[in-house]
């Protein structure tokens, strides 16, 4: 029966994403139209919010559907199939096949298929039933089939594009995992050229390059073997014969997709014109010449054009690789939250001996040379990965990592791949690790403080996808009616404590390393642990002012229990100014009662009420005297009293219902503002994670160097 319903099922949606998807040509154009009548035929018969899930499948039928229905998530046909096969779901009674899981499992079982080579689609109810009625009512031509609540796709999840949202699991591993989007041709002279852009989605870090290769692919080669990519997107019909090779050969595992010229992987022109339209940069960048382009994009631009809006005579293919990872950033719905960081580096191969390396946006990567390993030879020599099942199991990488820290792990990968070979900068390493063996009790106190550390990268990526605007005004996760709201707040909050609790531990590694930097030869280990405030050699920025700050925007441990911010006063401008309004309407009702009262010679009469029929006048009958103010309109009475309302008490209540209203708009957005003003601060945020990251990278040496052996 199941496997029957599968096989039908998807003969049924591939006609479907057809009818939905294609055009006819002019020789199909009758059996078309057959086509399209069969299938609206079938869709007819579906109930609404089947129809709608027929419409979704038929344009992502590459995608396991998540399908929200209530508080769980509904997989139907083939997908139910999936499920059942690879989650260990259990099929419900229906005359299709039909599985299904609770709201709170979502990450888990998002998280299995994905490692498991799936796409994953969350759709989500974007309207309640309630909504859903008043709108209903509102439209003038309703059909049976817009009697459902609005569902949206609010995400599309890939092995090359988890954030690790609030909804997701955290992540199993704590090394790069990229996105690599690349394009090819020949220019007049034979010669290969590339052009790519790759991004690890969970820190939203961008590396984008133009670069000539030669005929063995060598700089490709080692791109890949550097920066492995778990996904790979190319134009369709783009790449040679060699490359593909490439793909095939060295990453047998990486998912590969292919994109449509134009409409999917975008020429250069058009990649600039998205950029600048969607006003990714707007909150990030200031603007340069009339263009808001990040400093590393606006270096791809041609100089004469000033918009922005013309390519370079050498990046027109690194910015068509950057539209192509644009396209799919969108398409699965976290191109906002990842541009929005502005967080670029261009690209250039090892090998390449430029000044270009310079502009890296890391202090402490600049260095004049670096030793080419290419792909080859870290699998030769089994640096990264072995050469047996292709883990980590007895390479280098497995017997030096003692990193403590996630994002120093990552550092140290990368580091392998690119040693150094300038004997200035080679010995200023030594001279770091003999530094730190010259003070192994406060290594011992350093090394402890650095356990306690969560992953800083990451986190701050996720604390300014949920603080960005233009993600909370357009995105359809900012309609998406969520069951465990509560659930979801408190995660977020936890995430920017701990984010909170690893910059305070990180101050106090900076205090406990300047009691003895003084002594220390070498200048890159002096630089990074001495504070700038107090240094102008110093690298780690002065973070004590924003962290108090933070300790007093709001109360933490109440915070925690209830998912809700509730900021102090002078922390929120809107909060504060809506609690302003709010007592001032209080002491003018206050001061109109006092004034009846006078009025009236009865001194306790009392406002009674509730909502929006609160400050109505309760006077006791037998007080009511026979002239009572013209002004005065009766609202409702109880046996003895009477209660009256006024033109100036009904003015009053709309100001206070008015200032009551931005209060809560204020509070229930912020959250997202705190985020917001948090991440404002994001530049000493990253360079204070840089800082720590190649400290734990010197303390790592310190754990196996015992001895070092100096090169010059």
């Amino acid at each position: 029966m199941v496997l029957a319903d599968e096989a039908m099922s998807k003969d049924k949606t591939k006609r479907l994403e057809l009818a939905v998807c294609s055009e006819p040509s002019d020789t199909e154009e009758e059996e078309e139209e057959e086509e399209e009548e069969e299938m609206e035929d079938y869709l007819n018969k579906c109930t609404p919010g089947m129809r709608r899930w027929w419409q979704l499948k038929s344009q992502n039928f590459d995608a396991v559907i998540f399908y929200k229905v209530g508080k769980f998530y509904e997989l139907y046909h083939m997908d139910a199939v999936t499920g059942v096969n690879e989650l260990g779901l259990i099929f419900m009674k229906g005359t299709w096949a039909h599985s299904g899981f609770p709201e709170t499992a979502f990450g888990r079982f998002s998280d299995v298929l994905v490692q498991k080579g799936y796409k994953v689609a969350r759709v989500e109810q974007t309207e309640t039933p309630e909504m859903m009625e008043t709108r209903y009512k509102a439209m003038a031509h309703p059909t049976k089939f817009d009697k459902v609540v609005r569902r949206e796709i609010c995400r599309i999840i890939t092995k090359g594009t988890q954030t690790y949202s609030v909804l997701d699991c955290d992540p199993s591993e704590n090394h790069n995992k990229y996105l690599l989007c690349v394009k090819e041709k020949e220019d007049s002279s034979g010669q290969r050229v590339y052009g790519v852009c790759f991004v690890d989605t969970s820190v939203g870090k961008f590396y984008v390059g133009q670069f000539s290769d030669d005929r063995h692919c060598s700089r490709f080669r080692t791109l890949v073997a550097h920066y492995t990519p778990v996904q790979v997107l190319y134009e369709k019909g783009n790449l040679s014969v060699d490359t593909q090779k490439i793909l095939k050969g060295s990453l047998i595992s990486c998912i590969q997709e292919g994109l449509i010229s134009g409409s999917q992987f975008w020429n250069a022109s058009k990649t600039l014109k998205v950029l600048l339209e969607e006003g990714y940069f707007k909150e990030s960048q200031n603007s340069e010449n009339g263009c808001s382009l990040p400093s590393v994009i606006k270096s791809l631009t041609s100089e004469s054009d000033s918009l922005g809006l013309t390519p370079g005579d050498n990046s027109e293919l690194a910015l068509s690789a950057l539209g192509g990872c644009v396209f799919y950033l969108k398409k699965c719905l976290i191109d906002q939250e990842l541009l929005s960081l502005a967080n670029f580096e261009e690209y250039v191969p090892v090998d390449i001996d430029t000044a270009k390396t310079m502009s890296s946006s890391s202090f402490f990567a600049k260095t004049d040379q670096r030793m080419v390993l290419d792909g080859v030879t870290l699998m030769n020599l089994e640096v990264l990965q072995n050469g047996t099942n292709g883990t980590t199991e007895g390479t280098l990488l497995e017997r030096i990592d003692s990193c403590c820290t996630p994002f120093g792990k990552r550092l140290l990968k990368q580091w392998l791949c690119a040693p150094l070979c300038n004997p200035k900068s080679i010995n200023d390493r030594l001279d770091a690790v003999e530094d730190l063996l010259a003070v192994p009790d406060k290594m011992s106190e350093v090394s402890e403080h650095l356990k306690k550390l969560p992953d800083l990268e990451r986190l701050l990526s996720k604390i300014h996808s949920i603080g960005s605007p233009l993600k909370s005004q357009n995105h359809p996760d900012s309609r998406a009616i969520f069951y465990e709201e509560i659930k979801y707040s408190k995660k977020k909050i936890a995430d920017f404590l701990s984010a909170l609790e690893g910059f305070k531990v990180m101050n106090e590694i900076i205090d406990v390393m300047e009691e003895v930097a003084g002594d220390f030869k070498s200048k890159v280990l002096k630089q990074l642990v001495t504070c700038k405030a107090k240094n102008p050699d110093g690298r780690f920025p002065d973070l004590s002012a924003e962290l108090k700050r933070w300790d007093t925007a709001f109360d933490h441990n109440q915070a925690r229990k209830t998912g809700v911010i509730t900021p102090k006063a002078g922390f929120d401008p809107d909060y504060d100014k809506a609690l302003q309004d709010i007592k001032a309407v209080e002491e003018d009702l206050h001061k109109y009662l006092d004034k009846q009262r006078k009025l009236l010679g009865f001194k306790s009469m009392l406002y009674w009420g509730a909502g929006k029929n609160r400050y109505q006048m309760e006077i006791p009958e037998s007080a009511i005297s026979r002239n009572l103010p013209e002004e005065y309109e009766l609202k409702s009475t109880r046996k003895g009293y009477k209660r009256y309302w006024t033109k100036e008490i009904e003015k009053m209540l709309a100001a206070m219902v008015n200032a009551e209203e931005r209060r809560d708009a204020a509070l229930k957005d912020c959250m997202r503002r705190l985020f917001y003003n948090f991440d404002k601060n994001s530049k000493d945020w990253q360079t204070a994670v840089e800082c720590i990251a190649v400290l734990g990278k010197r303390l790592f040496q310190r754990a196996w160097s015992t001895s070092a052996v100096r090169t010059g």
